[in-house]
C-alpha cells in the first residue's frame, strides 16, 4: 500500500465515523427519521468491504438496533461533538451511555442488547462499567473494537501474551488436505476440531498457517503456556478477535489448550501425539513433515530439539536479524539452557581416533551415531511412532571398568550426532549426588533433570549408574526397602518415556537389575584392555605435536592399566620432559608410572618395567 492510499484509506474511515457522530447526534436530538442503518449511509461512500465499521457489522450480522446500541456506546470515541451532546443527556453516567438512555432513545427493546446475555455483551463489542443499578451503568467499546474500526486491527492487549500470528508459507498437498477437512467440518454441527496428530508443534503450526491461508483466513496460534484467564473468557475475547480479524486458531492438545479449542467458534486446529476431553467431535489428521514445509536445516533441528513453537520462531528470527550464526547454533544454546545448574556441562573434544575399543564395540557406537540420521524414517515414515509415544529416545548403558573409555565414547557420541563442525551439548549427572535420604526427594531431582533436557537435544551422561540401576529388592523388609524400590521404578519410567539421548556409565554391571537393560537401545561393554590394546593405546595418546624419543611401545603395553590411567601418565611424563627441555623418552615415562603408580598406591614390580631403560 503506497503512502497515498494510506492517507486515503484513513481519511475514508474518518468520513464513515463522521457519518456515525452524525447518527449518534440524531439519535440524541430525536432527530432520525429516514435513517436506516450505517451499512446504508456509507453505502455511496466507498465499497463496503474498505470501511472498516461496516465490515464489523456485517461480520457479526448486528441488526439496525443492535448497531444504533453500538454507535451509542462508541459515541465518546467517534468525535467531539457527539461525545459532548452524550455528556450532557441528562441519562448519561461518567460521559457515557447508559441501558437507561438507550432505552430511552430507541424503545424498550434496547434493554435485552445490553444485557450480559446479548449478543453486543457475548462478543465484547460493548462492555458495562459496574454501577449501583443495571440502568445507569456507563456501557463503552472496548479499545480493540475501537482499534478496528479506526482500520488498525491488532488482538485484544490480554491475548498478546499467549497469541502470536503466524505467517503463512506456500501450501502443499498436505496443507490442502488439512484446509478441505477445515472446510469439511463446517459442515457439522457441532463443528468439529481439526487434530493433527504430530509432536511437533512448529510443524502443527507452518501446516495451520498455510492451510488457512488458502482458504484467505489468518492463523493465530494460542501458546502453551499458563492462560491469563479463565478459559471460557479467553475463548470469547477469541471469537471476537478472530471474527474481527478473519482467522482461524491452532492450540496445543492440552487440556487448556482444548477447554479454549472447545468454546472457539472459528475455524480451530489442535496440535499434539493425544487429546482428551473434548465436548466437541475429533477430525483427527496424522501430519508428516514435507520438504515445503521444512528446510533442511529446520528438519534437522526440529528432529532433535523438541523447541516449542515460540522458541522455534525466536530462533528463526534471531538468525534472520544476524544475531546468531546459525539456526543449529542458535536452537542448541537456547534448548541447553534449562541444565544449566542442574548437571555439568562437558565440552566434546575426542574423535573416533582417540578411541581404542575392540572391533564389536566400536561397530555398536557407530550404529548409535546413526540414530539421528534414520530417526525419522524409522518412527514417522515406518509407523513406529503411531505405535507407543514410549521408546523414542535413544538410550545406552556403558559398562567397565574405570578409565576404559566410557566417558570418550560419550562425547564422541554427541560429536558425531551432530551436522558437519557442530556437535550436542554434554551434560554429565551424578546419580549418587541426586539420590536423596529423604522420601520423595530423590524422584523431584530426576524429574527435574529429565523436565529440563527433553527440549535440550543434549546428550546426558549419567555416571555412577549403578546408585540408582541396581538390582530392585523383591524381599521388601521396611520403608527404606519401598523408597528405593520407587526411586528404581521412576528413574525406569523416566528413562523410557524420555524422547533424548541418555547414557548411563557404570562400572559395575553385574549389579544392574535385568529390568534395566531390556530398556536400553544398546548395552556396551568396555572391557579391560589386553597388552595388544594397550600398546594401541600408547601410540596414540600423545598428540602429533608432542616429541617423542625411541619409545618402546610393546614394553608399555605391559604395563595392566587402563586408557584413563595410561593418559595421566603420558601427561606426567610430558610435563617431566617439558622441564628437561627434552622429548619425552623412556626415562621420563618409567618416572611417571612409578609416580603414578605410588598415588595410588599400586604395586609396581621390576618385571613390569622392564624394556624402560
Amino acid at each position: 500500500m503506497t503512502h497515498q492510499d494510506r492517507i486515503s484509506s484513513a481519511a475514508l474511515q474518518d468520513r464513515a465515523f463522521a457519518i456515525a457522530e452524525a447518527r449518534v447526534m440524531g439519535l440524541l436530538q430525536a432527530k432520525s427519521a429516514g435513517w436506516k442503518s450505517l451499512t446504508e449511509a456509507c453505502a455511496d461512500l466507498a465499497p463496503l468491504g474498505t470501511i472498516w465499521t461496516a465490515v464489523l457489522f456485517d461480520r457479526f450480522r448486528l441488526s439496525a438496533l443492535q448497531q444504533d446500541i453500538f454507535l451509542l456506546a462508541a459515541a465518546p470515541d467517534l468525535g467531539i461533538g457527539a461525545a459532548a451532546a452524550l455528556a450532557e443527556h441528562p441519562l448519561s453516567a461518567q460521559g457515557r451511555a447508559t441501558p437507561a438512555l438507550m432505552t430511552a432513545l430507541l424503545g424498550p427493546e434496547a434493554r435485552s442488547e445490553v444485557m450480559p446475555s446479548s449478543l453486543l455483551r457475548l462478543s465484547h463489542l460493548i462492555e458495562a462499567r459496574p454501577q449501583a443499578t443495571s440502568v445507569d451503568r456507563p456501557i463503552y467499546v472496548p479499545e480493540t473494537v475501537l482499534s478496528y474500526i479506526a482500520g488498525t486491527p491488532t488482538p485484544d492487549p490480554a491475548l498478546l501474551p499467549v497469541l502470536t500470528q503466524i505467517m503463512p508459507t506456500q501450501a502443499s498437498a498436505q496443507d490442502q488436505a488439512v484446509a478441505d477437512a477445515i472446510l469439511s467440518a463446517r459442515n457439522f454441527s457441532p463443528t468439529p476440531l481439526v487434530h493433527l496428530e504430530t509432536v511437533d508443534g512448529h510443524l502443527a503450526e507452518r501446516t495451520a498457517a498455510a492451510a488457512l491461508g488458502s482458504l484467505s483466513l489468518a492463523a493465530f496460534a494460542l501458546s502453551g503456556e499458563a492462560l491469563p484467564m479463565p478459559a471460557e473468557h479467553l475463548a470469547r475475547l477469541l471469537n471476537r478477535d478472530l471474527v474481527l480479524l478473519g482467522g482461524g486458531l491452532i492450540a496445543p492438545a492440552t487440556s487448556e489448550g482444548v477447554a479454549v479449542a472447545d468454546r472457539v467458534t472459528a475455524p480451530c486446529l489442535v496440535w499434539g501425539t493425544a487429546m482428551s476431553g473434548s465436548r466437541r467431535p475429533v477430525a483427527r489428521f496424522p501430519l508428516k513433515p514435507t520438504p515445503e514445509q521444512y528446510s533442511t536445516e529446520e528438519r534437522k533441528v526440529q528432529g532433535l530439539f523438541n523447541l516449542s513453537p515460540a522458541q522455534m520462531r525466536d530462533a528463526s528470527a534471531s538468525v534472520a536479524l544476524k544475531c546468531a550464526p546459525s539456526l543449529w547454533t542458535e536452537a542448541k544454546t537456547r534448548a541447553a539452557r534449562g541444565l544449566d545448574g542442574l548437571a555439568e556441562r562437558m565440552v566434546p573434544q575426542a574423535g573416533w581416533d582417540d578411541l581404542v575399543l575392540p572391533q564389536a564395540q566400536m561397530d555398536q557406537l557407530r550404529q548409535l551415531t546413526a540414530f539421528r540420521t534414520h530417526r525419522d524414517q524409522v518412527f514417522d515414515a515406518w509407523g513406529f511412532r503411531d505405535r507407543s509415544a514410549r521408546g523414542l529416545g535413544l538410550s545406552a548403558l556403558f559398562s567397565g571398568p574405570s578409565g576404559t573409555g566410557k566417558t570418550m565414547a560419550a562425547e564422541i557420541v554427541a560429536r558425531d550426532l551432530g551436522p558437519g563442525p557442530d556437535c550436542l551439548e554434554l551434560y554429565r549427572v551424578d546419580l549418587s549426588a541426586i539420590v536423596s535420604k529423604y522420601i520423595g526427594e530423590t524422584e523431584k531431582n530426576i524429574a527435574r533433570i529429565f523436565d529440563a533436557a527433553e527440549n535440550a537435544g543434549a546428550v546426558l551422561i549419567f555416571d555412577e549408574g549403578e546408585a540408582l540401576f541396581g538390582k530392585r529388592t523383591s524381599d521388601v523388609k521396611d520403608s527404606l526397602d519401598r523408597h528405593s524400590n520407587t526411586e528404581t521404578a521412576y528413574l525406569l519410567q523416566r528413562l523410557e518415556a524420555y524422547s533424548g539421548i541418555a547414557i548411563v556409565t557404570t562400572n559395575l554391571k553385574t549389579t544392574v537389575d535385568e529390568a534395566f537393560l531390556r530398556r536400553f537401545r544398546a548395552v556396551v561393554d568396555f572391557p579391560f584392555p589386553d597388552a595388544a590394546l594397550r600398546e594401541t593405546i600408547w601410540r596414540v595418546i600423545f598428540p602429533r605435536e608432542t616429541p617423542l624419543e625411541d619409545l618402546n611401545y610393546a614394553a608399555l603395553g605391559r604395563l595392566a592399566i587402563t586408557g584413563g590411567f595410561i593418559r595421566s601418565i603420558a601427561l606426567t611424563a610430558a610435563f617431566l620432559a617439558a622441564e628437561a627441555g627434552t622429548p619425552v623418552t623412556m626415562a621420563h615415562l618409567k618416572l611417571a608410572v612409578r609416580q603414578e603408580y605410588g598415588k595410588l598406591g599400586k604395586p609396581l614390580s621390576e618385571a613390569e618395567l622392564r624394556g624402560f631403560s
